[in-house]
């Protein structure tokens, strides 16, 4: 009887260490959580969530780790977790939908995106991921005309991308962090990044013959002695100045209420611009700072250069544009100065994230976006222009894109084309591709029927698909746009219309018996209720 009581009287006495434990464990996840160190913050939120009684936001800020580190699978998983828990906020319905669509589960992504619009009764954040739902699924029945090839040879189990060209190498970034490779001068940090667990990203050059042994050494320990990130790297036309994004080593403090108290909260470390010149005796020289980095605000980099090396292109959250990142560019002056930073434009940025642009040798604007009509995360389009005049962007669809994230294509003088992923079947979590393209047959009847679609309404997303091919193109609609776009003879077409999340077919139309250069003109309108 005396050990019965005496287990009884232990029980409260376990069940406090096991609380005071949880407690303890929580308030160290919350901290690196506000560190921004996902890695190790999801790794003591997951013992936390395996326990009775765990509050709502700490599964949602173990799912927001796993969303943070592009660790899809994982995610959703957790996600769907947070949803059968009162108090589960909007935004994780809305984000287990793009881990889905992330993972190419798009029936089920789209299912999640309207539950979140008619929680929110907002359709604006998911009309671009609703209509890429549908898109995604029509272009991997129909892919590119392309062969997409891992460079295996290059890439690691690591994180390995932004390649550039290099006369007698390929230039590109990884965080393997091939510590015998480093020249003298290179930094060694060694502690991890706290987002991925991984280390710091850094500068490296392979040789680009597809025979023998691949040579592979740091780029220059000028750009590789920032004791955080450096990459990528782009350079002019004559391969004699780089411009390089370093990551900022300071970041502010700042105080954020959460729940009941308020919590310090660690600021980035931002992104900045340098550049450097080539020197007669083959060292770059000292990197010099970009006049327009202002790391206490915001993070500027990822720069490309026009054919004529005289704009200069960047992705950049500072204030005055159009969403959370954007693509902005700067004029050379008469004196070989940088003119002030001017936005690119609505015709290429949205409310969400563009990123990595590069400038082909055609002169085209190669660029990631999670803002246009896509397949996953970030996505390829290419668009054509200049400045903060621009044509609208087209996908480079399936299989250069992925429902995964797709970034950084760079064409080579010789046309070759590489990119990075970090989609299912590679060797890291980024790796990078080669594209060839595929010569096509030309297409028979040819495109002769000209077509203007006037549209009557806003906040919905237009559909004018091929049925007997079945392509099709989506825009987005607005009070009194024109469509134009040219039809083949004697092909059957549809238009659908997307409004708060339903799809609805407005319009059948066939261009059998069109004479070619005849226009055909339809409204493009729903009732709304």
């Amino acid at each position: 009887m005396k050990k019965y009581l005496l287990i009884l009287l232990m029980l409260p006495v376990y069940k406090g260490v096991a609380a005071q434990e949880q407690s303890t464990l929580e308030k160290q996840a919350d901290l690196l959580y506000a560190r921004y160190e996902y890695a190790r913050a999801a790794s003591m939120y997951s013992r936390v969530a395996n326990k009775k009684h765990v509050k709502t936001v700490t599964l949602e800020r173990l799912a927001d780790c796993y969303r943070q580190m592009n660790r899809y699978e994982a995610a959703a998983t957790w996600y769907a977790k947070v949803l059968q828990q009162p108090g589960a906020s909007p935004e994780a319905q809305l984000y287990y939908g793009d881990m889905l669509k992330s993972m190419g589960k798009y029936d089920e992504a789209r299912a999640a995106f309207q539950r979140y619009a008619s929680q929110v009764k907002n359709v604006e954040a998911i009309t671009a991921r609703l209509a890429g739902c549908d898109s995604a699924v029509t272009w991997m029945r129909h892919p590119e005309a392309v062969n997409i090839s891992n460079v295996a040879r290059i890439n690691s189990g690591s994180s390995d991308w932004g390649a550039a060209y290099f006369p007698g190498g390929l230039v590109y970034v990884s965080d393997t962090l091939l510590k015998d490779q480093l020249q003298p001068g290179s930094k060694v940090n060694k502690n991890k990044y706290g987002r991925t667990g991984r280390d710091y990203y850094k500068i490296y050059i392979a040789d680009t013959s597809e025979r023998g042994e691949v040579y592979l050494h740091d780029f220059t320990s000028s750009f590789n002695r920032s004791r955080y990130h450096a990459g990528p790297v782009i350079f002019d036309s004559t391969f004699k100045h780089a411009y390089i994004t370093l990551t900022n080593p300071g970041r502010k403090l700042r105080k954020e209420k959460s729940g009941t108290r308020p919590v310090m909260k660690f600021g980035y470390r931002r992104l900045e611009l340098f550049s450097s010149s080539l020197m007669q005796d083959g060292r770059w020289s000292t990197l010099s700072p970009f006049p327009y980095n202002k790391a206490d605000e915001y993070s500027l980099g990822q720069a490309a250069l026009s054919l004529d090396n005289n704009t200069l292109y960047f992705a950049s959250d500072m204030a005055g544009g159009f969403g959370k990142t954007d693509l902005w560019y700067c004029e050379r002056q008469a004196d070989g100065k940088w003119g002030l930073p001017v936005n690119c434009g609505a015709a290429v940025n949205t409310a969400e994230e563009e990123a990595f642009p590069t400038i082909a040798p055609d002169g085209a604007l190669y660029f990631s976006s999670k803002g246009w009509i896509g397949m996953g995360g970030y996505d390829l389009f290419v668009a054509r222009g200049s400045k903060n005049q621009w044509t609208q962007p087209e996908n480079l669809k399936y299989p250069v894109n992925s429902p995964a994230d797709d970034f950084y294509f760079i064409t080579y003088p010789d046309g070759s084309n590489f990119y990075a992923s970090n989609r299912e079947g590679g060797k890291g979590s980024d790796d990078i591709y080669q594209l060839r393209r595929v010569e096509k047959a030309p297409i028979a009847p040819g495109l002769t029927i000209p077509f203007i679609g006037t549209v009557c309404m806003d906040d919905a997303c237009i559909y004018i698909f091929n049925k007997d091919r079945a392509i099709g193109w989506c825009f987005m609609a607005t009070p009194g746009r024109e469509i134009s776009l040219t039809l083949e003879q004697n092909t059957r077409y549809e238009i659908r219309v997307t409004y708060h999340g339903v799809t609805h077919t407005v319009q059948q139309f066939s261009t059998s018996g069109a004479a070619p250069g005849v226009m055909i003109r339809k409204d493009i309108c729903i009732e709304k209720k």
